[in-house]
């Protein structure tokens, strides 16, 4: 029974980690394996607020609504966190930090302790860094006694579970937090882009690459996977890829370029790895990112850097200028000057030194 209720309080303690509105409930099991009817667990993370937990119990809300407002500046047992061991996990008796004579002789023990029958109980540095602090402790009364030898060892143990799921509850919210940002720069790509995870399923894309799903023949979603015209699913590979996807109507063809990254299947903490980075870019928009950059790294002209992108895509001069409806004279114009502000003297070499750029 015993190795039962502990296996339901260490799954209790990791599932935590996953939400913590669940520490309450991990608060109380730990209370009772150590026979104490009060006990209070916090979280304070200098980084953010959520992450921060402040939970008591065997304390009505009136009772925390005292302690807090009038006497947590005089806890004794806060007042000497500095005389708990200072390695994290290792569980230490209350006595050992405030004798009874100095426990019994404060105010705060007088008025608000020994009415609710708290008096001997312990403590745990969860963690102790500059970013993150956490601190663990049970109280019960006088004549149920000193925390002993086992209890001591067992409060160790669940001590060290504690940690681990706190740690992976910073470690969660870490890359939660990059996975936001990582949104927020996929959506001001001028491009469609997807991750892809190793069995291809998207992992995250942008509304770029959401609406073009519903725009080209050759590119559908099915399942969460990416689907080509001949059927095919895309998967990741372990070279870079690229290829032509028919569009809806009539011109140029998108361009899909699938880069693979290096990673395993899955995060030791249950969370899909990327596996490859589709991009898929419109050669019929000025705002393509090759266009883009030639005219930022290059000084080219909208036209000239537009014209000079679809020559690196695989087009003559003539194929380039019938799509933009322009004369082939006006694309030789914008070819000789677009090869001048980049410093080469041959198409190769002009085409040479964009591809470069991708």
């Amino acid at each position: 029974m015993f190795l039962d209720d502990f296996d339901k309080l260490t799954a209790e303690i990791y599932e935590a980690s996953r939400d913590g509105n669940l520490w309450p409930r991990v608060l109380c099991q730990v209370c009772e394996f150590l026979g104490s009817p009060h006990g209070s667990f916090w979280i304070h993370s200098k980084r953010t607020g959520e992450l921060a937990t402040k939970c008591f119990h065997g304390q009505s809300e009136e009772d925390r609504r005292e302690y807090l407002e009038k006497w947590v500046s005089q806890d004794p047992w806060y007042l000497r966190l500095d005389r708990f061991p200072k390695e994290e996990g290792i569980f230490a008796p209350s006595h050992s930090v405030i004798t009874d004579e100095e426990l019994e002789a404060t105010e705060m023990y007088q008025a608000y302790l020994k009415p609710r029958k708290m008096h001997y109980g312990g403590g745990v540095w969860i963690a102790r860094g500059e970013e993150l602090e956490s601190f663990l402790t049970v109280v019960r009364s006088k004549e149920a006694g000193p925390l002993n030898e086992n209890e001591l060892a067992m409060g160790t143990r669940i001590a060290g579970h504690i940690r681990r799921s706190v740690r992976l509850l910073e470690e969660r919210y870490t890359l939660s937090q990059g996975s936001a940002g990582m949104k927020i720069c996929f959506e001001e790509l001028p491009f469609a882009v997807a991750i892809l995870s190793l069995d291809g399923k998207v992992v995250q894309s942008n509304a770029r690459f959401q609406k073009l799903v519903g725009k080209a023949d050759g590119l559908t979603v099915r399942d969460g996977r990416v689907a080509l015209e001949s059927g095919d699913l895309l998967h990741p590979e372990k070279r870079t890829r690229s290829f032509a996807i028919r569009r809806r109507r009539r011109g140029t063809p998108y361009w899909a370029t699938m880069r693979p990254i290096q990673a395993e299947n899955w995060h030791p903490m249950g969370i899909v790895k990327m596996a490859a980075i589709l991009e898929i870019r419109d050669p019929d928009r000025a705002t393509s990112a090759d266009s883009m950059q030639l005219e930022t790294l290059f000084g080219l002209t909208p036209a000239e850097a537009r014209f000079a992108s679809m020559l690196a895509s695989g087009l003559s001069v003539k194929q380039a200028a019938e799509q933009l409806g322009i004369a082939e004279q006006t694309g030789r114009t914008h070819l000789k000057r677009a090869m001048a502000k980049t410093g080469t003297r041959r198409q190769a070499e002009l085409m040479s030194r964009i591809i470069a750029l991708d």
